[in-house]
């Protein structure tokens, strides 16, 4: 499969798919998968593409043939996993984040998992479902400094790489629409500036958390709801944002910016998407390469930066489409 792309899809009901990009068809990925799998989030190694995890609502599984097969990987039982993040700088160190607001971390290539923390926040909105950690950023040039993006709950920092936690909401407290955190990014050459998405679009903060600024994408885009937030792996100063009308609305789309977010424009020229933007990958080997799904079932992807896009029809098994994934095969 050498020269090729592979996609990944993950839907909260029957859940994870495969296809490769100049193919028609998506493959449902089952072996060694649990029954009707909610795959929440997908992290593609970032220098081997072989090796793939996936966030479930039993825990993490691992797949080292590229989703041919799967198994579940050492955590607590009765996690449900909704974010996956991997060092920047070692690949063997990786986080994850779950529903509960539990913390966690792998020494060992995501064979074992350790937890740290449970992020606290006594002021977060009371939902039908616990907190949960949508995002987790990290930066580069000093990595025991993480993020996480809280549902709905704000934001919060760490500085010593996990251990203790503290809630950065200066800017949001009392405001639903602020609190809702579905994503976080650490971008700029120095990682000095921190990417929050929520649902009034992106906010961003140069002193760790302590102030945050709205990025202001009504005069940009029609539509600022924001789903998620994605910072280029060759260049830190490339933002990439989900947006949306609002959780279930009938558009979508995805705006960049290559100004740390000072101005953004639309990314996805000549396509329609139908439905909220849910979750957006750049391929790690070919940052040209990125791709989009929309909650109600569409992927759209382009191989020269946005210049063209494709739409890869989504098999009517998956509902829910809230994560994608790709990498060179």
């Amino acid at each position: 499969m050498a020269g090729k792309t592979l996609i990944y899809l993950g839907a909260e009901a029957h859940g994870l798919y495969r296809k490769e990009a100049g193919d028609a068809n998506w493959e449902m990925l089952t072996d060694g998968m649990p029954p009707s799998p909610q795959a929440r989030t997908i992290a593609v190694h970032p220098q081997d593409p072989s090796v793939v995890f996936v966030g479930t609502q039993r825990g993490v599984y691992k797949s080292q043939d590229r989703g041919d097969h799967w198994r579940r990987v050492n955590m607590t039982e009765g996690r449900i996993v909704w974010s996956l993040k991997f060092h920047p700088s070692d690949p063997q160190t990786m986080f994850l984040g779950t529903e509960g607001s539990e913390f966690y971390k792998s020494e060992d290539g995501g064979e074992n998992w350790q937890y740290l923390a449970t992020i606290s926040n006594p002021d977060s909105v009371q939902m039908a479902f616990a907190t949960r950690i949508l995002g987790i950023g990290i930066e580069s040039a000093n990595p025991e400094n993480i993020y996480a993006a809280l549902e709905v709950g704000g934001a919060a920092h760490s500085g010593d790489g996990g251990k203790s936690w503290k809630i950065m909401n200066k800017n949001f407290a009392g405001d639903v629409d602020l609190l809702d955190l579905h994503g976080v990014a650490v971008g700029a050459a120095d990682s000095g500036s921190v990417f929050i998405s929520n649902r009034t679009g992106v906010w961003r903060s140069r002193d760790r958390g302590e102030n945050w600024q709205n990025l202001q994408f009504e005069n940009f885009s029609g539509i600022r709801y924001s789903r998620g937030v994605q910072v280029a792996p060759d260049n830190p100063n490339t933002v990439y944002a989900c947006v949306g009308m609002n959780f279930g609305s009938e558009e979508g789309g995805i705006l960049q910016s290559t100004d740390q977010g000072d101005t953004w424009h639309r990314f996805d020229k000549g396509v329609t998407p139908r439905s909220t933007t849910f979750g957006v990958a750049i391929n790690a080997q070919a940052p040209e390469q990125v791709y989009f799904c929309s909650r109600r079932g569409q992927v759209f992807g382009t191989h020269d930066g946005g210049a063209s896009w494709k739409e890869h029809a989504v098999p009517d098994t998956a509902t829910n489409v809230i994560s994608v994934a790709c990498a060179s095969a």
